[in-house]
């Protein structure tokens, strides 16, 4: 069960665990913590892996080869190692295939690449003397503009909590590495097909930093953890059982206290 008195020591804050810690803390703790791996699949991270793949091959092409036909030969190549299993229902299935492909397709051709990317499914460390800790963060697609740069991450579902994960990580990232924030950051949610533009400021960085700090906070203290009200990510989670029977007893717990 979750509530157990020790904290968690953070050597590093990493983008997936802050991510998956958003979605949903139980999980987080059953998965990263106790590392209780189960045969059963995330059907996001399977998805996750395959848009990275697709749109790391595409900004790999040169203009003239980045087609539509492309995009779906990368998305056939890769989809085929992801099982109908994995997902809630056949329809699910067919239904994320579709909506993926879709909106991935609307995102990679509207507008034509004509340089190679700043950075593409690049891994940065960096020591954060403010947070105590270090920052890992993942770019996956940066693109110069002017005198600056866009980051443009490609999701298969987000929300507004994990849009404001990102961009106050990425600002504080980019300022403490690179001595700049970026022009914008675009986040593209794959399932539905949106877009959100961030435009980042100096006061971001320092709010970005004030959050980083209370994110990490909240993820050392698993005792004060709270399962998500997400019917979304609680339908496919492999640990839904032990994770109901977990907040009963903390609630019984708290209510005694």
């Amino acid at each position: 069960m979750i509530g157990r008195e020790h904290r968690i020591s953070i050597a590093t804050l990493t983008d997936y665990h802050l991510q998956d810690f958003i979605r949903c803390p139980y999980q987080f703790y059953y998965f990263h913590i106790e590392r209780k791996i189960t045969t059963q699949s995330d059907w996001r991270k399977m998805v996750q892996v395959v848009v990275n793949q697709v749109v790391s091959r595409y900004y790999k092409l040169p203009p003239k080869s980045q087609t539509t036909k492309k995009v779906l030969e990368f998305i056939d190549d890769h989809w085929s190692a992801i099982e109908v299993r994995q997902f809630e229902s056949t329809i699910h299935y067919y239904k994320t295939l579709a909506n993926i492909t879709d909106h991935i397709l609307q995102c990679l051709t509207t507008e034509r690449i004509e340089n190679p990317p700043l950075f593409l499914y690049e891994k940065f460390n960096m020591n954060m003397d403010e947070l105590g800790t270090e920052l890992s963060l993942t770019f996956e697609v940066a693109e110069w503009s002017g005198n600056s740069f866009i980051i443009k991450k490609y999701l298969v579902d987000t929300d507004e909590e994990m849009n404001l994960l990102f961009n106050n990580m990425i600002s504080v990232f980019c300022v403490k590495a690179f001595g700049q924030l970026p022009e914008r950051i675009e986040i593209y949610s794959l399932m539905e097909g949106k877009k959100e533009t961030f435009i980042p400021t100096k006061k971001d960085v320092s709010g970005g930093l004030e959050y980083l700090k209370m994110i990490k906070n909240l993820l050392q203290e698993p005792k004060k953890y709270l399962k998500t009200d997400s019917l979304a990510v609680c339908k496919s989670c492999s640990h839904q059982k032990r994770c109901y029977e977990g907040i009963n007893i903390n609630q019984e717990r708290y209510s005694s206290q």
